[in-house]
């Protein structure tokens, strides 16, 4: 007995159409997919053998986009580029040090990186030395050992002994900067002692000028042994050892300074001659500096005492 509805009208059969489906005169059929046309492998190579532009469109997509990928522009570079990665991969290695790796694990590693053998196969000649500066080679050897012991290769052994040769002269030049700077600051000071009366308040009239402090500051140094003292603690140019000094060679009777004596010779004549005169900084080549009288004095003592050894 057929279905009926309520209203005793049989319900129509219903037709459920699916994705990919068409109904045509009363009949289903199933539509193919949508097809994507294949890459032409054929336009991927010109007739020199470079790649076309689109030639990446051929490859998987997860590596198109590698940047590795932007220089190779024909089938050479792209074999070249697999033998390198192939010598890559069957080179020697060495792994990475950590903190449980042993001295044995460190020194590998380091020889990996270009250690030399020895501490002794460090050169010095790559390093470019300014005009007028060597190399102390006891301190030299010292920076060799503690290159060895960390690892250093000749690159890093150079770059860091170029930059402490850099550092050195900096630090140099900048003290000479700050005694030159400290010379001019005690010049004006005397100066301005000398235009106030300063002087003539504390010495009197005999003292009573810069040029005179200066010469008694330089006989009793002299007469005390301080020369050499004061100079090595950088005292030369310091405004109150100098008044300092000066006080103390005018309290003195002119027959108690040895400004007119002859310096004390030093056990090596030579070598304090070749100090003084080696240095282009040295007082004995300013006449304004405090020290200068004594110096071309101290350099006279010692031609001489020269010249008479050679009499003998």
């Amino acid at each position: 007995m057929p279905e009926t509805l309520l209203n005793g009208t049989p319900e129509p059969a219903q037709t459920v159409v699916q994705p990919n489906q068409t109904i045509t005169g009363g009949e289903q059929k199933t539509n193919p997919p949508p097809q994507t046309a294949p890459f032409d492998f054929k336009t991927m190579l010109g007739d020199a053998g470079e790649f076309s532009a689109n030639w990446r469109d051929g490859l998987p997509e997860g590596i198109r986009g590698e940047r590795c990928l932007d220089n190779i522009k024909n089938i050479g570079a792209l074999a070249n580029s697999y033998v390198h990665a192939q010598r890559a991969i069957g080179a020697n290695k060495v792994a990475l040090p950590n903190e449980n790796s042993t001295e044995e694990d460190w020194a590998a590693f380091y020889k990996a990186c270009g250690r030399p053998d020895g501490e002794n196969d460090y050169t010095t000649d790559g390093v470019k030395l300014p005009e007028g500066i060597t190399l102390d080679a006891d301190k030299v050897n010292e920076f060799r050992k503690f290159a060895f012991a960390n690892g250093f290769n000749q690159k890093m052994f150079n770059a860091a002994l170029a930059f402490d040769v850099e550092r050195v002269q900096r630090q140099s030049a900048e003290a000479e900067a700050a005694a030159q700077v400290e010379y001019n600051e005690t010049l004006t000071k005397l100066k301005t002692d000398e235009t106030s009366g300063e002087l003539r308040r504390q010495y009197g009239n005999d003292f009573a000028t810069m040029d005179a402090v200066i010469k008694q500051c330089n006989k009793a140094m002299q007469t005390f042994g301080l020369t050499e003292v004061a100079a090595k603690a950088g005292l030369l140019n310091n405004y109150q050892f100098i008044r300092a000094m000066a006080g103390i060679g005018a309290s003195m009777s002119e027959s108690r300074i040895k400004g007119n004596d002859a310096p004390h010779l030093t056990s090596d004549p030579d070598a304090r001659l070749n100090e003084i005169l080696g240095n282009m900084n040295d007082p004995y080549y300013n006449k304004e500096h405090p020290m200068h009288e004594a110096r071309v004095r101290e350099v006279t003592s010692i031609l001489t005492a020269k010249a008479n050894a050679n009499k003998k």
